[in-house]
């Protein structure tokens, strides 16, 4: 082999190496180059949409809540100032109620519509932001600490009544709706004066309330689950109060009534002889005029309609006694035996309820019933502002705390307005089921009808 031929096969053996070396570095360089491309311009992830059946359900039901919670509440005041017997000292702990959910839908539920319409984004502003989250708190908490006063306020009335009824003045009761705003106040201020997890871009973009914890835990318990328990114990001494009072009543009347009974329970001679004479007063014949007699003493009282036909025949009686007519012995003994049966059984039913059984038997249907539905206004109140609330303030204590745990946005959008639904449910809860409220609110929007009933109502 010559120089010539060596050198060539050097030569060949090194292209063949450094072949594979330079296709790796192009590879390594348009990989690199690649790479910087994608993250320089990443790629934007889909917009969220609300479709279109969401949004328009959504917002629909948002609006109906809130015109129910301020036409009940604005009923609930006109009320209370308009109709006469409502205007009692206790009922303004109501119109502080009703004032406060009014509030509530007036300056919190509307920008939380606002927010739904954006997709749960905040666009009107920080300080718009704070004014929404210190007046949610504030508006929200003074409805459930007015709930609790009025909690209390009837448990008072019911447990020393004689020496409260003294003390429950017009001063006494603005003094208790003072302190209820004040405790608000120093429930939702804090956040405005630092004691939040504050920064711009959280309060811009989402504008939720503080997750600071020691706030969340201190607005949590003064907010609700203080008032809450306070709520159920009061309600419940209430309930008990109620019926010791309602068997205590009734054991005394039945026992007045088993040791002094009526004198026709305890001689019954002496209801023959009532007959006997209540059948024969009719019939006598003073200043010789049997027909003006009965007249002027009809053999039977206009108690009933059973009476009609009595009187038609004592007034034809009359008629023809003027006209110098003689009555037939037959007409006079049918009408004799017509109001002696009648005032026989009229003596009969009050004998029935003159008996000690049948009262003891009515007085305990009737304090039965007054339990029940003692009970059952109770149970209905509680259980509403614990369904309506406690969703709520659960999420609200447990997510600061639970770092791991995620709630969905639409799920606790949701909890936030089941929690208003019970501000619509006041004026109902406290308003409907009294009978004072009731016809002050069919006076109120249907007064043609119930100037219509009053006109009838009257003699």
């Amino acid at each position: 082999m010559t120089i010539d031929d060596a050198a060539a096969a050097a030569a060949a053996a090194e292209t063949t190496t450094s072949t594979p070396m330079v296709l790796s570095q192009l590879f390594s360089i348009t990989q690199s180059i690649a790479n910087s491309t994608i993250e320089a311009t990443p790629i934007p992830p889909p917009p969220s949409i609300i479709p279109v059946v969401e949004l328009v359900l959504g917002t629909i039901t948002y609006l109906v809540i809130i015109a129910m919670t301020v036409v009940g509440n604005t009923l609930v005041v006109v009320a209370v100032f308009s109709y006469r017997p409502l205007k009692k000292v206790q009922n303004y702990l109501l119109v502080s109620l009703a004032a406060s959910d009014l509030a509530v839908a007036i300056f919190v539920m509307p920008l939380h519509v606002v927010k739904f319409l954006a997709d749960g984004k905040w666009l009107l502003g920080v300080y718009v932001c704070q004014f929404f989250t210190t007046a949610d708190i504030l508006l929200c908490t003074s409805s459930i600490l007015n709930l609790c006063a009025i909690a209390i306020d009837r448990y008072w009335a019911i447990h020393d009544p004689l020496n409260y009824a003294q003390k429950r003045t017009l001063n006494f009761v603005l003094i208790v709706i003072i302190i209820v705003w004040v405790l608000s106040v120093m429930i939702s201020v804090p956040p405005i004066i630092g004691w939040n997890d504050w920064n711009n871009t959280k309060v811009f973009e989402t504008c939720e309330l503080s997750t600071e914890k020691m706030f969340v835990l201190y607005s949590a318990s003064g907010s609700f689950f203080v008032p809450l328990l306070v709520m159920v114990v009061v309600y419940v001494k209430i309930f008990i109060s109620a019926r010791q009072r309602i068997r205590t009543n009734r054991g005394r009347s039945a026992l007045m009534r088993i040791n002094h009974p009526p004198p026709e329970v305890r001689d019954g001679g002496e209801i023959s002889r009532k007959v006997a004479k209540r059948a024969s007063e009719p019939l006598s014949t003073k200043n010789g005029g049997l027909g003006r007699k009965c007249e002027r003493q009809p053999l039977v009282e206009a108690e009933n309609a059973s009476a009609q036909p009595l009187r038609q025949e004592s007034s034809k009686l009359a008629d023809e006694d003027s006209s110098g007519k003689t009555h037939s012995e037959d007409t006079i003994t049918k009408d004799m035996k017509y109001a002696h049966s009648v005032t026989v059984k009229k003596i009969d039913k009050e004998k029935d309820e003159e008996n000690p059984a049948n009262v003891l038997r009515k007085r305990e249907k009737i304090s039965v019933a007054k339990e029940k539905r003692a009970a059952k206004t109770i149970a209905v109140i509680i259980f509403v502002f614990s369904f309506c609330w406690l969703p709520f303030f659960c999420a609200y204590v447990i997510m600061p705390f639970c770092e791991s745990c995620t709630l969905h946005p639409k799920v606790l959008q949701a909890f936030t307005w089941l929690g208003y639904i019970n501000s619509s449910l006041n004026p109902f809860l406290y308003g409907i089921l009294n009978l004072e409220f009731r016809r002050a609110f069919k006076k109120i929007l249907c007064p043609k009808s119930a100037l219509e009933a009053r006109r009838r109502s009257r003699p």
